[in-house]
């Protein structure tokens, strides 16, 4: 007996149907497995440290400064004594040298904010009373120095020198500015242990 016709047609639709529906879950379950969700709140991000990121004191910059071959101290100046380095005026002590002097070639001065990380403050200049005498050597202004600047430190810092966290130092010309007829003896204060971030005039420290 011959099966009507609407009866064999709605088999096929039947069978499309099913391997349509069959071929829907296959794609999904691909897609749910290959596809990643991602928490924003989660994201990370790598940093990639620079090369000028690996100092670890609070050294200023090497183009910071006023860069000085030749210098007279000015009370309240803060200053560092440097060398320079392919073309770059860089920090060679550890710790700063009592005496600021420029005795070397290629040693600078590098005056700085005192805001910023610095070796020294000048706490006091004397002048007059050095042009009046005959021009020194280093050795005679290291012993005038010694004389002289203990209690001006006192003055200047407001705490006697032998209590003081701080230390003393001198500035005293080099023979470029000798042979100029400059003569002056600047004292220092300075921090042994470290750099100065401030100015010591009256810090009592």
């Amino acid at each position: 007996m011959r099966r009507p016709a609407t009866a064999s047609l709605l088999a096929t639709l039947a069978v499309a149907l099913l391997a349509l529906l069959l071929l829907a879950t296959a794609c999904g379950s691909s897609t749910s497995a290959t596809v990643k969700k991602i928490d924003p709140t989660t994201t990370t991000t790598t940093v990639v440290p620079s090369e000028n990121s690996t100092t670890t004191t609070l050294e200023p910059e090497a183009g910071v400064g006023k860069l000085l071959y030749l210098y007279t101290p000015v009370v309240g100046d803060c200053i560092d004594h440097r060398t320079m380095t392919d073309g770059r005026a860089n920090t060679t002590r550890s710790t700063p040298d009592q005496n600021a002097t420029l005795r070397a070639s290629g040693q600078v001065i590098v005056r700085l904010d005192c805001e910023r990380p610095h070796q020294y403050e000048v706490i006091f200049v004397d002048t007059m009373e050095v042009a009046k005498s005959q021009p020194q050597s280093s050795e005679a202004f290291n012993e005038l120095a010694k004389q002289v600047c203990p209690a001006q430190f006192s003055t200047a810092v407001g705490r006697p020198y032998q209590d003081s966290e701080l230390e003393f130092g001198w500035i005293t010309p080099t023979n470029d500015q000798q042979a100029q007829g400059i003569e002056f003896l600047g004292c220092l204060a300075f921090n042994p242990k470290g750099r100065l971030t401030e100015s010591v005039r009256g810090s009592g420290r």
